[in-house]
């Protein structure tokens, strides 16, 4: 009978210490989650960083001026109807750069994805 309590003794103790590694695996698996949108985020910066154009900075500088750009913003910010109408003008401005997908382009794409990875 004693050795049917150790036996069960020594068991049970090995399943509690089990349980406790396979919950310090868990919570270490937690803190690495976080970075992984990190990795993401630096795939893309590299690639905008590759395409991005160097330009000279005396020269861009030159080209635009700030005071004037100031003073555009400030007469602009004092009438509400013209704040209004600049905002209308640069949604448009970015919509035509960024037009809307459908939902049959989606649709197209990913059977074009499907049909790829085939």
């Amino acid at each position: 009978m004693k050795r049917v309590l150790k036996a069960l003794g020594k068991t049970l103790s090995h399943s509690i210490l089990l349980v406790c590694m396979m919950a310090l695996v868990a919570i270490g698996s937690l803190a690495t989650l976080p970075t992984q949108p990190v990795y993401a985020a630096g795939q893309y910066s590299t690639q905008t960083q590759q395409e991005a154009k160097i330009t000279d900075p005396a020269e861009s500088f030159d080209a635009v001026n700030p005071q004037a750009a100031y003073e555009e913003i400030v007469k602009t910010a004092q009438n509400p109807n013209k704040v209004e109408k600049v905002y209308e003008e640069s949604l448009e401005e970015y919509r035509e750069e960024h037009p809307p997908e459908g939902i049959i382009q989606k649709i197209e794409e990913s059977i074009e994805k499907v049909t790829e990875s085939k």
